[in-house]
């Protein structure tokens, strides 16, 4: 088995770019050659977190635009944590 080590960009939407074989390499294989990933568990979990870090500032961003966001306060905010903790 051949192996081949490049750098590549990974979009948040799983894409991949700038996926382009060195010259000295793009003789090496067929015009139709399958081609295998084989990421380490430690980058799958990076990706996988930019992503939910992506959702979630996405999901924040939408919520604070909401016109029911627009009028709560740091007092109504300290309040609502106050009853959650002491159980009301």
């Amino acid at each position: 088995m051949q192996a081949l080590e490049i750098e590549v960009d990974i979009t948040p939407d799983g894409q991949l770019l700038n996926a382009r074989l060195p010259p000295s390499c793009q003789s090496m294989f067929g015009r139709h050659t399958k081609l295998i990933m084989i990421l380490p568990t430690t980058q799958i979990d990076k990706v996988e977190r930019q992503q939910r870090i992506e959702s979630w500032r996405n999901l924040l961003k939408e919520t604070q635009s909401l016109a029911q966001s627009q009028n709560i306060t740091e007092t109504d905010v300290t309040a609502e944590i106050a009853a959650y903790r002491s159980g009301s």
